[in-house]
């Protein structure tokens, strides 16, 4: 049962002392607890009945001091568990942030930002708030249930066949409803998801939908997100509804059981008044606890449905790993030289809800197929084609955002996938098709990669981009502030300053992936320029749709359905290609005679 939390054990280790502690604390406050009913048999037989003042004071004043006493430690018990769980939490982020650093491409095609927010954050929070109440209730039931069927067995043995039918009746009825709350909240999660991928999309492009008036659109398709997740939500709590409606109708058929058969007991002289008493409260002593479980049995459950996902996370394997024996590169003497030898590409997919449920992945159509081609150290190439023609996964291959499904991809005679993977990064920059700026600094953002670079290497890199003239424009400079995703820049100030982050770590290969789409074609060309003239002897790679970004490269790659359909430099080309020609006639014009 729960088999997913049981595995949170590793998760503890070196943090074993305030859980023992706990545990200890929440034993001790439930002996004191145990101690009551004696006390109140003694009150009704000594004290009420038999006429012993002595005996009814010293039960009032124990009972006081044992209900007091119980009271400290419960409190105290309290204090470690909103601390254990506060420290799971902490625990449960951290390896899930730490896992998804460690993911390729391929891994975050599998898990959408959605998915995992909704992980690290509902998730987590369901697990921290289980494990709260765990370990507030976890010790409870076992010494309460030992500890009062040794007092029965002592002072009421005539009645302890009551327990024997109820026990097992109430667990039963715990049993049946656990397993089925467990599914419903596994789809509750699984809708959450859902709802929370509608909204991230809707807010992310909300400046769409109002400018194509589709306000209404998006209400309904968010409307029927949030009911699926209602409906989802609303079946386990339904069945939590009736639990412990149903368990408080067993135990209080119990009582009365007691009081019937207890009654006709004491006719006969077998039991004491303060006896029943006293075993009533020990039945409801035992079944408490099962009472607690059955108002934390929904978190329980849902947290064991979060813990699966989490650790769904956790036990997907990078589909980029590092090579177990890596072979050495040095950067400082690398030259960066590019060898595709009969490369194929295709993107992993999911084809079946069992193969989602282990992350198999199944290979799709190919993206790339049989490519070769060589790339000389300093040489300035470009990848050129339609949309979909395979550009952007053949550069994204380079530094392993994925592996090649088939032949290899060798830099400076070594293959990438024996190079380790921090130091093929450190060898290759690359600046994406989306500009990602982080919430910051502009200085922070450009100097990304290289934290410990100089004033002046930001600023070269940055003047490289075409950047540090409207940086300087800001009061602030460099310090000026940077909205999350670098909203409060334009598309084009974006660019390039991801072209400035990627410059700024001098790598041995540049690759520019459609980085300079919203540039026009002046300011376009200043930045290759500057790129020239300061990356002499890195080997840079642009990857564009525009004749006017690639018409200075040293070598034209011209790309058509994932294969490689001419190469030469664009005066090659446009003699030669009709492609080519085609793409030129519908930028620029007819082509020169």
């Amino acid at each position: 049962m729960l088999p997913n939390f049981r595995r949170f054990i590793t998760i503890y280790r070196g943090y074993e002392r305030p859980f023992w502690v706990s545990q200890i604390l929440l034993a001790i406050a439930n002996l004191f607890t145990l101690l009551i009913p004696l006390m109140t048999q003694k009150l009704v037989d000594e004290g009420l009945l038999g006429g012993d003042k002595d005996a009814l004071q010293q039960s009032v004043l124990w009972m006081v001091l044992f209900a007091f006493l119980s009271a400290i430690f419960t409190i105290a018990n309290a204090w470690y568990a909103v601390q254990f769980g506060e420290h799971t939490a902490h625990a449960v982020r951290m390896k899930l942030y730490r896992k998804i650093q460690e993911f390729s491409f391929g891994n975050l095609d599998q898990f959408p930002t959605s998915d995992l927010m909704v992980r690290m954050t509902s998730d987590v929070n369901a697990i921290k708030a289980a494990v709260q109440q765990i370990i507030l209730s976890l010790a409870q039931a076992p010494v309460m249930f030992v500890g009062a069927l040794i007092l029965i067995y002592f002072n009421s043995p005539s009645l302890m066949w009551i327990l024997l039918i109820v026990i097992p009746i109430v667990i039963v009825v715990l049993a049946f409803f656990v397993t089925k709350m467990g599914t419903f909240f596994e789809i509750q999660q699984q809708k959450l998801d859902k709802l929370n991928s509608v909204l991230q999309e809707d807010l992310a492009g909300v400046r769409v939908v109002k400018a194509f008036v589709q306000n209404e659109y998006e209400n309904r398709r968010y409307d029927r997100a949030n009911r699926e997740f209602r409906k989802a939500s609303l079946h386990p709590m339904q069945y939590a509804s009736f639990l412990q409606p149903t368990l408080y109708l067993i135990i209080n058929l119990a009582i009365a059981g007691v009081l019937w058969f207890g009654g006709v007991s004491l006719t006969q002289g077998e039991v004491t008044v303060g006896e029943i008493l006293a075993f009533t409260q020990y039945l409801a002593t035992i079944l408490t606890p099962l009472i607690i479980l059955a108002v934390i049995t929904p978190q329980i459950t849902a947290a064991e449905a979060s813990a699966e996902r989490m650790f769904q996370v956790m036990d997907a394997i990078p589909n980029v790993p590092n090579s177990p024996h890596p072979l050495g590169l040095d950067i400082a003497t690398a030259k960066g030289g590019i060898v595709f030898e009969n490369v194929s590409f295709s993107y992993p997919v999911i084809t079946s809800k069992k193969a989602e449920d282990n992350h198999q992945n199944h290979s799709s159509t190919l993206v790339l197929k049989n490519i070769n081609l060589v790339i000389e150290p300093g040489q300035t190439v470009a990848f050129l084609g339609a949309t979909g023609s395979g550009k952007s996964t053949l550069v994204n291959l380079i530094p392993r955002f994925y592996d090649v499904t088939s032949g290899r991809i060798v830099i400076d005679g070594v293959d990438v996938r024996n190079i380790p993977l921090e130091t093929l990064h450190e060898l290759v920059g690359i600046a994406l098709q989306e500009s990602i700026l982080f919430s910051g600094k502009v200085g922070e953002n450009v100097c990304y990669g290289k934290p410990e670079a100089t004033e002046d290497e930001m600023v070269a890199a940055a003047t490289a981009a075409d950047a540090h003239g409207f940086v300087s424009a800001i009061p602030e400079g460099y310090d000026a502030r940077v909205a999350r995703r670098g909203t409060n820049f334009s598309g084009g100030q974006r660019q390039r300053l991801s072209i400035a982050r990627a410059l700024t770590i001098k790598p041995k290969i540049l690759i520019l992936d459609d980085s300079t789409s919203a540039l026009d074609m002046a300011t376009e060309a200043r930045v290759q320029e500057a790129i020239k003239n300061m990356m002499a002897d890195t080997t840079t790679l642009f990857v564009a749709q525009r004749i006017s970004t690639v018409i200075t490269a040293d070598n034209i790659f011209l790309l058509d359905n994932g294969e490689i359909v001419a190469q030469g430099n664009h005066e090659t080309l446009l003699r030669s290609n009709s492609l080519y020609q085609e793409i030129y006639e519908s930028q620029l014009g007819s082509v020169p005679a």
